[in-house]
């Protein structure tokens, strides 16, 4: 009699701090960006032995790009968002510190915005 089990990956993110909102200056209007100064403080626990992606999706048409500091190198995204992928061989938590330069809409006025961004994880 033959047993076995079967473990499925998963993955799980805790958002331990993030901004509520971002403020706009008539100067970030101008020069087409804004530089969160607060970052994002992410855990990623996940079992599988490969790593995992983290998905982000922009929730504002004010966001027309977006670039994330905070991992190997700056990562480019358009203005949907995008999949950064995170490999690893033995780990199984990883703390983020994710800083955003957030490329905005041409016609955006100057002023106080919800957080545009949502964060999902997914195993590999």
């Amino acid at each position: 009699l033959g047993v076995s089990a079967v473990v499925l990956a998963m993955a799980r993110l805790t958002l331990a701090a993030a901004p509520r909102e971002v403020e706009v200056s008539a100067a970030d209007v101008r020069r087409g960006f804004v530089d969160v100064a607060q970052p994002t403080a992410l855990l990623v626990q996940s079992n599988s032995a490969a790593g995992f992606q983290l998905e982000l999706q922009t929730l504002d048409p004010m966001v027309r790009g977006l670039v994330v500091e905070g991992l190997d190198s700056p990562q480019v995204l358009g203005a949907e968002g995008g999949t950064l992928v995170r490999r690893w061989n033995a780990r199984h938590a990883e703390r983020l510190a994710l800083r955003f330069r957030l490329m905005l809409a041409p016609d955006l006025a100057p002023g106080r915005y919800p957080w545009p961004l949502r964060f999902a994880v997914r195993p590999l």
